[in-house]
């Protein structure tokens, strides 16, 4: 998401604290939080409108390089898990329609008219 990250030199990638986990809302702890807007601030720093996808919250933070780039991996990685998560609940919705559609045609209940408009 944050895709024009510069790259400080000599940056420390240290684990991150409480206080740098974006994700996580500061009212309710949930991990459902999002950027709403976002811009650089600096050189070194990005600000961001964040909010809460269960309570709704909203809070600014002026956060440093190396805590947005660890966010935006974070969101990243929530994306694709929930990429994965419809294309399961989709191949399953398709298999359980596929199964009633061909028992119809067993029974003999489907009929060349059943497809004209």
């Amino acid at each position: 998401m944050f895709k024009r990250l510069r790259r400080r030199h000599n940056a420390r990638q240290s684990a991150p604290s409480e206080r740098t986990r974006l994700e996580v809302c500061t009212s309710c702890h949930s991990d459902f939080v999002y950027p709403v807007e976002w811009s650089e601030s600096g050189d070194e720093h990005w600000w961001m409108l964040l909010r809460c996808g269960e309570c709704r919250a909203e809070r600014e933070v002026r956060v440093a390089d190396a805590v947005a780039r660890r966010f935006g991996d974070s969101l990243d990685t929530a994306e694709s898990e929930m990429a994965r998560a419809a294309a399961r609940l989709d191949a399953e919705r398709m298999a359980g329609e596929v199964e009633v559609f061909a028992a119809a045609l067993e029974r003999d209940l489907i009929e060349p008219a059943d497809f004209c408009r």
